[in-house]
């Protein structure tokens, strides 16, 4: 018997939608999704400010320079804020300088506001890009090296939602419409991108840029949040875990999603944007209740609270309170996790205790993630998670084991390499540090280790050029 093969559907770009789908294709370029990244070509607001952490000044120009060096892409569409990538040979690191069109000022990037010595070193992964540009393309085997350009497509494409579409645009197949899925495949399509718990973690074998709408989110990752089902905060991406914390939602069940007061094809005009949620909320409330506010039901019920991971930057709270609080929930004295979507399978959940408790340096979580991470078959990403933490943990035989599992991992190289040089084995650190610095040259732990490697075997003009390389990293005011 002969085994045929069978297409597959493959991403083809909004302009493939615009001949059939034109007045949907002009209203969606004009929304924040449509716009969520793009090319520096001008039009960057000039301004100056100061890091109160570091005392260094910052100058950015209009056409997007900075201290010498060019800003090449954005991420974030600017309702809130812009922050900025500049490429060094291919390479995609983070500015630590970012827009906060709310403010109306410049400021430093959520995380680089308490840098002592800011760096232009932090790495922008695949998963980084996913949610805010269309077909990312990265260099295999590097951590942050892309093609030129780094991806096909700015902003979230049609086909982000709607799936590929080669094959429908063909005539030979159909599109996806989320609305018609059944709910949990439906959820999936919105969550992908607006979906953070505390942690999210991949499973075995599957990355975020394979998720095609009307997959099963739940198949490719695992999502967490604190035991009760309550999210810590306001988080940028946490709308979905926000949303199911409200009323609405859980009497409504599956009947309210998000597309029930969302529609992604436009926006709403900023001086209908009142009438046109409180006509959402009349599908349910019929009979509205006003104190005197007005019929502003969002403005009493979806107030505006500052983001605990996204710098000044300001979104709405989801969780719909019944009375606006102006401090976001966080929970005291819970550190247990519990799985959102996805499962909860030992693997999934000790790699969620083990980000969360390395990022909070909470020991019982760190301890339980170890427990949990010991009892599980050893993948790439066990084998870096569960050796980072024995390694702090001072177990450092079975740590060197794990790392020499994981050597494609850039925290796998530097680690390992350090044990070797700890040991005097320079030339085993040496040859570790340098495969680190290939899939990222941002890489300082690996500088410095290198440059210091180098000198103890004499070899000053190499560590010179090592070091000459890190500059390239230093704060540009």
């Amino acid at each position: 018997m002969m085994l045929f093969f069978l297409a597959q559907a493959v991403f083809t770009g909004n302009q493939a939608c615009a001949p059939c789908h034109n007045w949907i294709f002009e209203s969606y370029e004009r929304t924040a999704m449509a716009r969520s990244s793009g090319v520096v070509t001008g039009g960057v607001p000039p301004g100056t400010f100061r890091h109160a952490e570091s005392a260094s000044k910052y100058t950015i120009t209009g056409d997007g320079m900075i201290g010498g060096r060019k800003l090449n892409y954005f991420i974030g569409s600017g309702a809130a804020g812009r922050s900025y990538l500049y490429s060094l040979g291919g390479f995609l690191f983070q500015a630590p300088v970012t827009w906060y069109s709310q403010k109306d000022r410049w400021d430093m990037s959520p995380g680089y506001e308490h840098d002592r010595n800011p760096l232009w070193n932090r790495a922008i992964t695949p998963n980084c890009l996913f949610c805010h540009a269309s077909q990312a393309r990265p260099i295999y085997g590097t951590e942050n090296q892309y093609a030129d350009p780094p991806f096909a497509q700015n902003g979230v494409g049609c086909e982000r939602c709607h799936g590929p579409g080669s094959e429908h645009v063909k005539g030979m197949g159909r599109i996806v419409n989320p609305s018609r899925l059944d709910a949990t495949r439906r959820d999936g399509v919105c969550a992908q991108c607006h979906l953070s718990g505390e942690a999210r973690v991949e499973k075995a074998g599957r990355a975020m840029p394979m998720y095609r709408a009307g997959d099963l989110l739940g198949d490719f990752a695992s999502y967490f949040v604190f035991a009760g089902g309550r999210s810590a905060g306001l988080k940028a991406t946490g709308y979905v875990e926000k949303f199911a914390e409200s009323r609405c939602k859980q009497v409504s069940g599956d009947r309210m999603w998000c597309g029930s007061c969302h529609d992604p094809h436009t926006v709403p005009d900023r001086q209908e944007r009142v009438n046109y949620f409180r006509e959402k909320c009349r599908t349910c409330h019929q009979q509205p209740h006003s104190t005197g506010g007005g019929p502003d039901c969002i403005g009493c019920h979806m107030p505006r609270e500052r983001v605990v991971d996204g710098g000044h930057g300001v979104l709405t709270d989801h969780s719909i309170p019944k009375r606006a609080r102006k401090v976001a929930f966080e929970p005291a004295g819970v550190w247990k996790l519990e799985p959102f979507l996805g499962g909860g399978e030992a693997r999934e959940l000790g790699l969620a205790y083990a980000e969360v408790g390395l990022r909070t340096g909470d020991r019982r979580q760190q301890h339980e993630a170890i427990r949990l991470l010991s009892s599980v078959v050893v993948d790439p990403e066990v084998a870096v998670r569960l050796g980072d933490l024995l390694q702090r943990k001072g177990y450092t035989a079975r740590a060197e084991q794990l790392y020499a599992q994981a050597l494609n991992s850039v925290v796998s190289l530097v680690n390992l390499g350090g044990m070797y040089g700890s040991r005097g084995e320079y030339r085993k650190a040496i040859q570790l540090w340098r495969a680190a610095l290939e899939k990222n040259p941002g890489q300082r732990e690996a500088s410095l280790n290198l440059a210091m490697a180098l000198r103890a075997l004499g070899l000053s003009d190499e560590a010179a050029k090592v070091e000459a390389g890190m500059q390239r990293f230093q704060d540009r005011k």
